[in-house]
């Protein structure tokens, strides 16, 4: 009678999808009944039961046991509801998968026996749907659908990796990507190759991230502040399209050589693991200046010096599949006259090959912040180095230093050199001031070593060192002298490295060839008969022992680096009083710390009367006045001594300069140095982003003074100004600064940064502080427990936290966010805060999302890191779900399964697939908020079907169709557009002029748009 209810059951289940069967696949020895004749549901069922007693011998087991299996099995199928033809499908027929999603808790000692019952009406269940007379039309059906989901995702697939390449160019790959990494694997570090051993130093030892401005935060997870901090790796996972801005020295071409290194290699780290599967091209522009024009695809290899020759189109087609790295680096660089064909030549690359990533580098004044942003760049500018990058530097530059010491006595005493340093930077704000980029943070590396810990205190005292210690002493103190057949003093190799830079300047050339240079060398000698030797001895002395040439590629001649060129060039001109000259070339960028060096060259006389020239030709010229006034003011850091009358003067042109309106006037207004703090008016009468740039101002300055401006904005609490404040608190005392500045504000809605140990120590001045930004490894997170009421936490960029148990008393939490905490995996801590809101981000693709079912108020979800999983379905999220974010690394989920979320109201996509599946799946139709990004061509009329839309917001997305299909979101109110004019074509407003209720805003100043002046003004907002 048992096996007779369970045949009823199982015979129940079958009986709704099997009505006329047929015969079958063969799944199974003995079917039911010999088919095709149908069998009723009671001969199934008396027959299934006899089979099911006859077939399996259990004799041992007590009675009761196999009652216990056999109600089991039985209680299983119940419990499955109608076995319909789309669950069989979806477990692709597979008995076994059957089995194990209706197998429930083992029943005691029968489990064999269980196990074998639930398996073997498995089988028939499957074999009675293959009997069946629709099952050949259906599996027809079930045969497409799912080939075509196979195609998706191999279009996916192929699109992120490629398509495969025949062996020959993956051979040609890997010894391509093996030169680049012998070629840029290594690194100069001055003061340790230069004039000493020549030695180079492996880049992973050398090499320091450094900090850039990042992007307006408007991402899910990131408070929308303003502009943030990030380091430049970190910005790459942003875009495929960098523009890089840096002031000399400041490590563009490092970074360059750094990215360069690791796509050969292929280690970069998880955030970037897409880039591992590029191929690099390093495009130095210096060395096209004096080229007809620029190298197309085909000329890559042989215009950057590689000596190495590629099957014709191998680098089109690297470019065509966008595993393309193209670096371009030092746009400013390039001659003035010649930046527009540098311009067209870029727009031409980005255009034929709009896969590939690009990265290009250039000082800020050589180009608009908006160049370039019509093609999908994004700007992004290095930051002066803080205490943590000047303390990392210093220590890298030891470490290295320690390599080539023979003896652990010089090792020992580099210690006490490293320590001296350390101290000298952090409580001596001159020198504090100068290590602020890598170039002369090493140049007080050097000097410090080299001076036994004696250092210089201005700018031009430390180049003049520098220059004595290339020029003389090195090669003086061991004893190498005339190895080249000829033997110069210290002013006649300056005499000459000055004419040859300054004539460089004033071609504009970045450098020259050897044969030029010998015979400039020639004509150059012939006034200096004391020098034995010939122009070509003199030239190799200059090359090999100056250590301030090199040879960049054979048959060319530069400047280590720009600054010593610029420095001597300044001198040679203030030498042959050519000052009409430098007046003249003022407003070119290129000639700027040309301008300023050469104040501090010139006597004091010649410094007034260059100065007063500067000003009369800024009141000539209304187009460039703000900017010759800037450099005047700039130089007067360089001027120890001047006419009180001419420093006035200058100074009283500045004060039209304040306050600041924006970051960039920021910037420049610091280079004043401390003349400008006397002059910061505020908060009192400041709009919100002229207080921001104020405090700003003050913060690049530091300083006692500065300190005292940024403790009057202490209790602002506009978003912006409350931001800088907080981000001010690296350039100052930690201790200091959290009990005289921070302590004061109400951090009720403003967001409190906090990156070294020092600050995280002093949060217990700050107890009141509620959303926290954590950025950079650390271990331990107890000083967190001193926060009286976080509602907010961020967690960022940290790779050695394991443990999140420290959060646990935190309930009141309604927002956490983990970025880059590649170490973590557990999140159960989490689940029992009563989280809102939780965003992971270029997590470890091992995280568990278990924990995600205890968080029942979980209303908010933000996903960025590689997902083990296929469709949304499978997350562990409860129906409670309103907003839900799929960014760049989850792009390859399908939607299959939202369905499960029915007040879900807000979606962010980056998948184009994801995109496509919206109009097939009607659940989404009510969404009020969509967010699209990272598409190269998005037709939005994908989306026009969504008309309960009130916010729409599309961050770089190629719209080639225009904004037209968005006439049909009727209860559209909010619009954000970012980087969406990749064509370089501006985007035309003028077909959403009618909707009256739909503000449109630009965010950033990256997206060119027509048909503005058909909206009213306050429908158009810049968010920059």
């Amino acid at each position: 009678m048992v096996v007779v209810r369970l045949a009823g059951t199982v015979a129940g289940a079958v009986a709704k999808s099997v009505l006329l069967p047929k015969p079958g696949a063969g799944l199974v020895a003995s079917p039911v009944r010999p088919l095709p004749k149908p069998a009723s549901p009671d001969r199934l069922a008396k027959v299934l039961a006899g089979r099911l007693a006859a077939a399996h011998g259990h004799a041992r087991l007590p009675e009761n046991e196999r009652l216990a299996a056999l109600e089991a099995v039985r209680s299983a199928f119940a419990a499955a509801g109608a076995l319909t033809p789309e669950r069989l499908f979806a477990l692709d027929l597979d008995p076994a998968r059957l089995a194990a999603e209706l197998r429930g808790p083992h029943p005691g000692p029968a489990e064999d026996l269980y196990d074998e019952l639930l398996g073997l009406c498995c089988a028939h269940v499957v074999e009675q749907l293959t009997a069946h007379p629709s099952f050949a039309a259906r599996a027809a059906v079930e045969q497409t659908r799912a080939a075509g989901r196979t195609r998706e995702l191999v279009e996916d697939v192929r699109e992120r990796v490629g398509p495969r390449r025949d062996a020959a160019a993956l051979a040609f790959e890997e010894r391509y990507g093996a030169y680049v990494a012998r070629t840029h694997g290594r690194l100069e570090l001055f003061g340790l190759t230069l004039g000493r051993s020549r030695r180079d130093w492996p880049l992973d030892t050398a090499y320091i991230s450094l900090s850039v401005s990042g992007e307006r935060g408007r991402g899910p997870g990131l408070p929308h502040t303003g502009p943030t901090t990030v380091t430049a790796e970190q910005a790459l996972t942003t875009t495929d399209r960098l523009l890089l801005r840096g002031p000399a020295g400041s490590g563009k071409s490092t970074l360059v050589q750094w990215l360069a290194l690791n796509a050969a290699r292929r280690t970069f780290r998880p955030e970037l693991a897409d880039w591992n599967r590029c191929v690099p091209f390093v495009l130095r522009l210096r060395a096209f200046t004096a080229s007809e024009s620029l190298p197309m695809p085909e000329d890559f290899l042989r215009a950057s010096g590689v000596p190495l020759s590629a099957a014709p189109g191998w680098a089109e087609e690297l470019l065509t599949e966008g595993r393309a790295l193209v670096l371009v680096d030092g746009v400013d660089e390039v001659p003035t006259r010649l930046r527009a064909r540098t311009e067209a030549w870029l727009k031409s690359l980005v255009a034929a090959f709009p896969r590939a990533r690009y990265v290009v580098t250039t000082r800020p004044s050589a180009v608009p912040e908006d160049w370039l942003s019509g093609q999908g760049f994004e700007a992004h500018s290095l930051l002066p180095m803080d205490r943590d990058d000047i303390r990392s530097f210093v220590e890298h530059w030891h470490g290295a230093a320690r390599h080539e010491c023979p003896s652990d006595a010089e090792r020992t005493q580099l210690d006490t050199y490293e320590r001296s340093l350390l101290h000298a930077v952090t409580t001596r704000r001159d020198l504090g001031r100068l290590a602020t980029n890598p170039l002369m943070c090493a140049l007080l590396c050097a000097l410090n070593r080299d001076r036994r810990m004696q250092l210089p205190r201005a700018r031009k005292e430390l180049y003049d060192a520098a220059l004595e210690m290339l020029l003389v002493r090195r090669d003086t103190e061991r004893e190498i002298l005339g190895v080249e057949g000829v033997t110069l003093t210290r002013d006649e190799q300056t005499a000459l490295l000055q004419r040859l830079a300054y004539w460089l300047i004033r071609n504009g050339q970045a450098e020259a060839g050897h044969e030029d240079v010998v015979e400039m060398l020639a004509e150059w000698l012939t006034a200096m008969p004391q020098i034995d030797g010939d122009a070509g001895q003199v030239f190799t002395h200059l090359l090999i022992r100056s250590g301030l040439l090199r040879e960049p590629v054979p048959g060319a001649v530069n400047f280590v680096h720009r600054t010593f060129q610029d420095y001597l060039g300044a001198k040679a001109a203030v030498e042959s009083r050519d000052f009409g000259v430098l007046v003249r070339n003022a407003h070119d960028d290129q000639w700027d710390d040309v301008v300023r060096m050469a104040v501090g060259h010139a006597r004091v006389d010649e410094r007034g009367r260059l100065l007063r020239q500067l000003l009369r030709r800024a009141d000539r010229a209304p187009r460039l006045r703000h900017r010759l006034v800037l450099v005047a003011a700039a130089c007067l850091e360089h001027a120890p001594e001047l006419d009180p009358e001419v420093r006035a003067e200058v100074e009283a042109r500045a004060k039209e300069l304040v306050p600041p309106r924006d970051r960039a006037d920021a910037e420049a207004l610091a280079k004043f140095g401390e003349l400008v703090l006397e002059l910061l008016p505020g908060p009192e009468g400041l709009d919100e982003r002229t207080a921001a740039a104020v405090v700003r101002t003050a913060a690049l300055i530091e300083g006692d003074a500065a300190f005292e401006v940024i403790s009057r904005f202490r209790q602002d609490a506009r978003l912006s100004v409350a931001s800088e404040v907080a981000g001010a608190w690296k350039s100052f005392d930690t201790e200091s600064y959290a009990t005289t500045v921070l302590s004061g504000h109400e951090w009720t809605s403003s967001y409190l940064y906090v990156r070294t140990r020092e600050q995280l120590d002093a949060l217990r001045h700050v107890p009141q502080a509620r959303r926290v930004h954590v950025n950079g490894d650390h271990a331990d997170l107890t000083p967190l427990l001193a926060l009286e009421n976080p509602d907010w936490l961020s967690l960022f960029n940290n790779h050695v936290l394991t443990d999140l148990s420290v959060l646990s008393p935190f309930t009141q939490l309604s927002d956490v966010t983990l970025c880059r905490c590649s170490a973590v995996r557990d999140l159960s801590p989490l689940a029992g805060l009563g989280l809102a809101e939780l965003n992971l981000e270029d997590m470890h693709h091992e995280i568990s999302l278990e924990p995600l079912r205890d968080m029942p108020d979980l209303q908010c979800v933000v996903l960025s890191y590689p997902l083990l999983m296929e469709s949304v379905g499978e997350l562990p999220v409860g129906p409670q779900l309103r907003d839900l974010s799929l960014l760049r690394a989850t792009r390859h989920v399908s939607l299959d399964g939202i369905e499960r979320w029915p007040g879900l109201e807000r979606l962010a996509l980056s998948g184009a697939t994801q995109i496509g599946q919206l109009v097939k799946i009607p659940s989404l139709d009510g969404l009020t908020g969509l967010d699209l990004r990272d598409q190269r061509s998005l037709d939005l009329r994908s989306i026009s079907h969504l008309t309960e839309l009130e916010w729409l917001f599309l961050h770089q997305c190629g719209l080639p169709g225009g904004l037209g299909p968005l006439r049909e979101l009727t209860a559209l109110k909010y619009l954000d557009l970012s980087s969406c004019a990749r064509s370089g074509t501006p985007l035309d407003l003028s077909p959403l002029a009618d909707l009256e209720d739909l503000t449109i805003t630009l965010v950033g100043n990256d997206t060119a748009v027509t048909g503005e002046e058909l909206f009213p003004p306050d429908r158009i907002v810049r968010d920059d």
